[in-house]
């Protein structure tokens, strides 16, 4: 008996129980005739085959189970890569609308107008303020406007100054290795001793 055998009910049998009719049968011998049965024989004949028939419907279940779950995994994952590129594509449309949205507003106009407005009411009376103070103070105190200016124009000589100074230490270095170069190639190589 093989785990390809079948019942007459075309039910597969178990390989578990395969083996151990197989280990336990003697030689195959030619099957005689089956010899009728008697009560109590026929239902144990229906418990097994009624045990068999339950593994086979058994079998059946989990094969199908298996089944569905491989195609719910399929599924998720058509789903989870989709949700990826629709994400994607939600993210570069609402950055082009809100970019449009932006350039817009900006070239707008109406917004324009309303800026000029609002700067000319706000802005100009500030300016015209600071600048007579400025002026006044001028007027009252030019040592310390002077000295601002001053000490302004020595801070953009000393930046320059530095300036110069890096550009000078960057040409003498450029110099130096230019004439280690001249000087190291004209300069004659030893002639190899011919002790050895």
């Amino acid at each position: 008996m093989t785990a390809t055998d079948s019942t007459p009910h075309s039910v597969p049998i178990s390989p578990v129980l395969a083996a151990a009719a197989a280990a336990a049968a003697p030689a195959p011998a030619p099957a005689p005739a089956p010899a009728p049965q008697r009560g109590s024989t026929r239902w144990s004949d229906a418990a097994v085959g009624a045990a068999f028939e339950v593994e086979a419907a058994a079998v059946r279940l989990i094969r199908d189970l298996r089944r569905v779950a491989e195609d719910r995994r399929q599924r998720m994952a058509e789903l989870a890569a989709r949700g990826a590129v629709e994400r994607a594509r939600y993210r570069q449309r609402t950055a082009e609308a809100a970019e449009s949205a932006v350039a817009a507003v900006a070239t707008s106009s109406l917004i324009d107008h309303i800026v000029d407005n609002q700067l000319q009411r706000v802005l100009r009376p500030v300016v015209r303020a600071v600048l007579d103070d400025v002026l006044l103070l001028l007027e009252e105190e030019p040592e310390r406007i002077r000295a601002l200016i001053q000490g302004q124009r020595e801070s953009m000589v000393d930046e320059l100054v530095g300036r110069l100074r890096a550009g000078a230490e960057a040409g003498d270095t450029a110099v130096d290795r230019l004439t280690l170069r001249m000087f190291h190639a004209l300069r004659p190589k030893p002639a190899p001793s011919g002790d050895l």
